[in-house]
């Protein structure tokens, strides 16, 4: 599925319609596009204060009211990072999940996820949506 959104409230809104069908998210694009506002529809479906949710680019993961995962794969440098940050133990505690630039999927504990590509174009966002098994 291919969309085209032009504003951040119609991306907040799509994720925020997203999030009741999919329950895990690996978010791949360029920086500024919109990672963080897509996860915080996410929140905010799952009755999420959504000003909480702030970037993981530096703590690997941030938890939200023991509901929602969301991490972010940037900084990890090899596989053995997956394990020295506990992310595969602190997936299987959650039931969403957001990973924004995966990494080393085929290490962690997850089987049915949604892959979102998202390309900017100006202030203008082409959102690609594939489902993955």
């Amino acid at each position: 599925m291919e969309l085209i959104i032009n504003t951040p409230e119609e991306m907040f809104e799509l994720w925020k319609k997203m999030a009741k069908d999919h329950k895990t998210i690996l978010l791949k694009w360029d920086l500024w596009a919109g990672k963080t506002l897509f996860t915080k529809g996410f929140a905010k479906w799952l009755e999420i204060d959504e000003n909480s949710v702030q970037s993981p680019t530096y703590t690997y993961l941030n938890s939200y009211d023991n509901k929602l995962l969301h991490i972010d794969m940037y900084r990890l440098e090899n596989e053995n990072e997956v394990w020295e940050k506990w992310i595969n133990d602190q997936i299987s505690q959650y039931d969403y999940i957001t990973i924004e630039r995966p990494k080393f999927i085929e290490l962690l504990d997850i089987y049915e996820y949604t892959v979102v590509n998202i390309e900017k174009k100006w202030e203008t966002r082409i959102v690609r949506i594939e489902n993955q098994q």
